[in-house]
């Protein structure tokens, strides 16, 4: 009986201790062409990215610097097992976060989560849970509390908003946002009873190993896509250019640029 006791306690007191390397944060690394972007650095879809210098100011159009890149993040599993983050982090509550940068603006680029993350399938989606997205932003907690992500009560949240100048004179803007469409209200100021006809939520499914980052490339999503002001895609199905992206992120298809390294 005593043996059996100590077993008991042993695999209690070793199950419990997080493995070797382990930790309970996961750090995203925004990537173009393989290469980390940042908002001070500019690039190219054409070629790898590229340094500022005089021929690339001379390519209009083609040279690229981020202006906002912002993403909602939320229902992580570990092996099919919730996986709750820190309340305690300014930028998440319990089962969502928000990842990303305003240039010149604040940015948080890491996860926390309330234990160590072991090895094993990491899941999540992007996009905010239906019954969090149809609130007032001004009295929504962090971080659902930034309006400029957020479109109105009827549609809900943007899950993603990639904003992108050109360097090049004229300046050239581009943007892609996305978020819920189809969604049915009295008003835009009202909230609908049900989810939105196209909810427009990707599940990512990765293998993660203790210690690795959190990799999107944005390259294999907007590669071939003319990036002009006309051009813009803001969720709507219809337009030529969603068309193209919407499948990319993971509408209908397997999401693209996403990885663990």
């Amino acid at each position: 009986m005593l043996r059996a006791s100590l077993l008991l306690l042993w695999w209690i007191l070793t199950g419990c201790n997080p493995a070797p390397g382990s930790t309970s944060t996961l750090t995203l690394q925004l990537r173009v062409n393989d290469k980390p972007l940042s908002c001070d650095s500019v690039f190219s879809l054409t070629d790898e990215a590229v340094s500022l210098t005089d021929k690339a100011i001379s390519q209009a159009g083609r040279v690229w610097q981020l202006q906002q890149f912002q993403l909602y993040v939320s229902n992580f599993r570990l092996n099919n097992r919730p996986l709750l983050l820190d309340t305690a982090a300014l930028h998440q509550q319990a089962d969502i976060a928000l990842l990303g940068t305003v240039c010149d603006g604040a940015d948080n680029w890491q996860l926390q989560f309330a234990t160590p993350l072991a090895a094993g399938q990491l899941s999540f989606t992007l996009g905010v849970p239906a019954v969090l997205n149809h609130q007032d932003p001004l009295r929504a907690a962090a971080p659902l509390n930034q309006s400029d992500m957020f479109w109105s009560w009827q549609q809900g949240y943007k899950y993603l908003r990639l904003d992108i100048h050109s360097t090049a004179q004229p300046a050239q803007q581009w943007s892609l946002h996305l978020g819920a469409t189809g969604c049915r209200s009295a008003s835009p100021m009202r909230a609908p009873e049900a989810d939105c006809n196209k909810p427009n939520r990707v599940t990512i499914n990765l293998d993660y190993l203790p210690g690795q980052q959190l990799i999107l490339d944005l390259a294999p999503i907007l590669a071939g896509v003319n990036l002009s002001a006309d051009n813009h895609c803001m969720s709507d199905p219809n337009r030529l250019s969603c068309q193209t992206l919407l499948p990319r992120l993971g509408i209908g298809a397997l999401p693209q640029g996403w990885s663990m390294q």
